[in-house]
């Protein structure tokens, strides 16, 4: 990843739990913004899938098949 001027903000709310969990296991690989931002990158570069959950859930419909 290059190194760009970072002077835009993403926020998300999340159960502290959640937020713990994905401390701990981002530190295995670099820094919490390190891994949001490549996975961030990822997602718009088309290198992430995120599949629906199991169960049902109202939100399920954001889930879209990729065409």
């Amino acid at each position: 990843m290059t190194s760009t001027n970072k002077a835009s903000h993403l926020t998300v709310r999340v159960a502290d739990l959640t937020r713990a969990k994905f401390h701990e296991k981002a530190r295995k690989f670099g820094t919490p913004s390190e891994i949001l931002r490549e996975l961030i990158d990822a997602f718009i570069e088309d290198r992430v899938t995120i599949d629906p959950p199991v169960i049902s859930n109202p939100k399920e419909k954001l889930y879209v098949p990729r065409s």
